[in-house]
């Protein structure tokens, strides 16, 4: 009967102990996060910081980041590697700087396939998020998309003044990266695959005649201290600006932890693609008041420039092919899904 009474109180015992873990909050977890963004970058203060922050927020403080900005932890095209790696668990994937890893991602890159910052962006993150072949590169990968826009289209930022033609581009050496490579070398340029951060210094040293880069990103890096001269109206491409997770940490989340990250991947690809698009005429007019000559290509280039783009995205699809992938209907595809992204509005 003692024996009997023992394991009755010790078996009440062991339920109370379950039923109150149960009861506990999840342990707090901290994440590391790297980026390559200047922590003044509105891709920083209103992206990976601001959902960082929101994450943290709508998870009252049980997912926390330790942020390692501006390419501390890893340079740009390194990030992926890192969180495949186990050093890091989330950070920013630019599109273009592992283009053998994200192939088909590179679709959105291609002249002409962003236009408007907003609808670009939500149409992208809508293909992200569902089940596409977009998504299945990065969880083939090992990580989960958590939110991603498209950058403004990206102009000609020079060393020398404004372009008027298409032999005035012939031969420079412009900053690419990713699919971009396709376009700059479609207009005669010599395309040089390099990281946004690099491309300051090699400019100051003649290493380059220039980059393509959208608005918003030249202040941040300093990439009009040492250009002279900014095109408006160019339509050379776009970069896709992605965060990801770890998927055996994102999988490892409680559901409400799943639902916030998700909950903040949205309202970061809202408010950022807003803030981008907004930034655009703010920059221009700080730039021209620093001096620089801001033009819009003439008609005639223009022109000229059309069947240089598609070329390059006939360039791209065939890359494509040749790995077996089918990039043409992954471009279908974002372009189908911006149509609805306009029909909702």
């Amino acid at each position: 009967m003692l024996k009997y009474s023992l394991c009755k109180n010790l078996a009440a015992a062991t339920l109370c102990l379950l039923v109150g873990l149960a009861c506990l909050p999840a342990q707090a977890r901290t994440l590391m996060f790297a980026d390559s963004f200047p922590l003044s970058h509105t891709l920083s203060t209103d992206g990976t910081v601001w959902w960082m922050d929101r994450v943290e927020t709508l998870t009252d403080g049980d997912l926390s980041f330790r942020h390692f900005p501006a390419e501390q932890l890893a340079k740009a095209g390194e990030i992926l590697q890192k969180i495949e790696d186990g050093v890091i668990q989330a950070g920013y994937v630019g599109t273009g700087y592992v283009s053998d890893e994200l192939p088909l991602n590179g679709a959105l890159m291609l002249p002409g396939e962003v236009r408007d910052t907003v609808e670009a962006s939500r149409a992208y993150w809508q293909l992200l998020k569902s089940d596409t072949p977009l998504r299945q590169e990065f969880l083939d990968n090992g990580v989960v998309p958590v939110y991603a826009v498209m950058l403004p289209p990206y102009q000609l930022v020079l060393k020398r003044g404004p372009v008027a033609s298409l032999a005035d581009l012939k031969g420079l050496k412009l900053r690419s990266t990713g699919s971009l490579n396709l376009v700059v070398q479609a207009v005669g340029a010599n395309p040089v695959s390099m990281a946004a951060p690099d491309a300051y210094l090699a400019i100051q040293r003649g290493t380059l005649d220039g980059t393509v880069l959208p608005v918003t990103s030249i202040a941040p890096y300093k990439v009009n201290e040492v250009t002279k001269s900014l095109s408006t109206n160019g339509r050379f491409g776009s970069f896709g600006i992605t965060v990801v997770m770890d998927k055996k940490v994102y999988d490892g989340l409680s559901a409400d932890e799943k639902k916030a990250v998700d909950q903040a991947g949205d309202e970061t690809v809202a408010h950022l693609a807003d803030v981008v698009e907004n930034e655009v005429q703010t920059d221009l007019a700080e730039f021209r008041d620093q001096g620089m000559a801001i033009y819009e290509i003439p008609e005639a280039m223009q022109q000229a420039l059309e069947p240089k783009y598609a070329e390059a995205q006939q360039a791209w699809v065939k890359r494509m092919a040749d790995r077996g992938l089918d990039g043409q209907a992954v471009i279908d595809a974002y372009e189908s899904e911006l149509e609805h992204v306009r029909a909702a509005d």
